[in-house]
């Protein structure tokens, strides 16, 4: 059985740039690629497919464990509710 990547927690839509999915991994946690494509698998048990960017984000403070940014292209907002897992690969 897969085990999703991420699951959904929140979205923010940010002009020009994609869709902005939380919470990220933690960057001690993961050291793969940073741009892949993904498959949405929503509640609802419809799948859709995606490309996923990790970005790095500097934040002041600090926080205590720094977390990848989640940038999702070729969906909108509405097409992915939160708790929306997301799978690597499109398989």
């Amino acid at each position: 059985m897969d085990t999703p990547f991420l699951t959904v927690a929140d979205t923010f839509a940010i002009t020009g740039r994609g869709l902005v999915v939380v919470p990220g991994p933690l960057e001690s946690e993961y050291d793969g690629p940073r741009q892949f494509a993904v498959r949405l698998k929503l509640p609802n048990g419809e799948q859709l497919r995606a490309e996923l960017t990790l970005e790095r984000v500097f934040q002041t403070p600090p926080p205590k464990e720094y977390r990848y940014a989640c940038l999702l292209r070729g969906v909108a907002k509405s097409d992915v509710p939160v708790g929306t897992e997301i799978y690597l690969g499109t398989g």
